[in-house]
């Protein structure tokens, strides 16, 4: 063998080493790819067996793979979904919207997950948020759908809103002044009624503006307190007490307030009831009540001197009958000449007109400023008798008699006294 051979051999030699190690190199390299296409198929089927979202494939508007978290949510098994029209479980009234939504979101003009609801195996309805996106499968156009079950949060919503629902309306219809209060005093809610009170509108204050703006200047640093020291601690501030608002055109206003804090936050409700009429009326009704003790006071003395005269008239005609009339009663009753009687009974008449004659000097002298008239009217007034029925006995006009109780009640001095005149005549003897 020439060197030329020899020569020729080692360089076939050294490609061949060359081949071999590239060969090695790409033996390597594949064996690298496969592993990572093999950890990368584990990752994807831990993902699909683990993962707490819903995974589906679809291709020809069939189910092709699901994994088990739509069995779960769905109540169908895997094999009961794989080869089934993509919407058999939609709900019929959703099925329109699913479809429109998933093409748009396929085409790229939404982005962001719709919701709709399904109906599972045993015929409950959940809801279901879902999003698709454009994939090759078994090397043909498919569709990669991921949804999760959010029919807990629909529940928790419909049941938040409900209550927001409530409870707004509570605040509204409440019948007192209600705000809730920041920490930082800013009036964060108003109800119709606080507007009513105060006469600024919601948009003016709410989440603008803070309750020292409203409080009169002498109350503020007393306010101020109470809302600091209920911060520290809800105990150490009065849970109703009251102040003095300004409303919006200047009056001022007189309010009870209760206060409360929100548990877990620092902000408090404050509810208002404007008591301004409510004082005044106290005062006026404290004025009434005086007078009316006044006038007890008087009807008391009224009533004594009345039980005073009824007694002195009393004594009095008894003994004028004891000592006038009874003795020539008891003459007149034994008989004796017609003469004789005609003289008893003069005097029993005579001794009578006496008695009389000076109980009226009595009433006279009480009654010294009134006329014939209106001592007649007096005691027709006295007697129960009306305006009309007085005007027929006396036969004269009803205005004529009020011109008659007018007088009696000035000469009686009644005039300013919120006295009724017939209660005031049956006091007297």
């Amino acid at each position: 063998m020439s060197i030329r051979d020899l020569m020729d051999n080692k360089a076939k030699v050294i490609y061949l080493e060359d081949r071999i190690r590239l060969l090695e190199e790409e033996i390597e390299t594949l064996r690298r790819q496969n592993q990572i296409l093999a950890e990368a198929q584990n990752i994807q089927n831990m993902i699909l067996k683990k993962s707490l979202v819903g995974y589906y494939i679809l291709s020809g508007g069939v189910f092709r793979l699901v994994n088990s978290r739509v069995v779960n949510y769905t109540g169908y098994t895997q094999e009961e979904i794989i080869g089934k029209d993509a919407h058999f479980m939609v709900h019929p009234d959703d099925q329109d919207t699913v479809k429109k939504n998933s093409l748009e979101m396929l085409g790229g003009s939404l982005l962001l997950p719709y919701e709709f609801r399904i109906i599972t195996k045993q015929r409950e309805i959940r809801w279901i948020l879902e999003v698709v996106a454009s994939i090759s499968f078994e090397g043909k156009p498919a569709i990669l759908g991921s949804a999760m079950d959010i029919t807990k949060q629909k529940i928790t919503e419909d049941q938040l809103s409900q209550s927001e629902n409530l409870y707004r309306t509570i605040f509204e219809t409440t019948g007192t002044g209600t705000v809730i209060i920041e920490d930082d005093k800013t009036l964060s809610l108003i109800n119709s009624e606080f507007e009513q009170i105060t006469g600024y509108s919601k948009t003016e204050w709410e989440g603008k503006k803070t309750w020292v703006d409203l409080i009169y200047e002498k109350d503020l640093p007393r306010l101020e307190e109470y809302h600091r020291l209920r911060r520290i601690d809800p105990n150490l501030a009065p849970r109703t007490y009251e102040f003095r608002i300004v409303d919006c055109n200047g009056n001022i206003k007189n309010m009870l307030s209760t206060n409360c804090l929100i548990p877990g936050t620092r902000k408090h409700v404050c509810s208002i009831i404007d008591i301004t009429e409510l004082e005044e009326k106290g005062s006026e009704l404290l004025i009434k009540t005086r007078n009316l003790e006044e006038l007890n006071t008087a009807l008391r003395v009224m009533l004594r001197q009345r039980a005073e005269d009824r007694e002195e008239l009393e004594q009095t005609l008894m003994a004028g009958i004891k000592d006038l009339v009874l003795p020539h009663l008891e003459k007149l009753r034994k008989g004796g000449s017609d003469h004789s009687r005609q003289i008893y009974a003069d005097l029993i008449a005579s001794n009578l007109d006496e008695m009389f004659s000076a109980f009226s000097r009595k009433l006279s002298a009480r009654f010294k400023s009134l006329t014939t008239t209106e001592i007649q009217v007096a005691h027709l007034i006295k007697s129960g008798k009306n305006s009309k029925e007085i005007a027929d006995v006396l036969n004269v006009s009803s205005s004529a008699v009020d011109v008659y109780r007018y007088r009696i009640r000035k000469k009686l001095g009644l005039n300013n006294q919120k006295v009724n005149l017939r209660s005031y005549l049956l006091s007297l003897p």
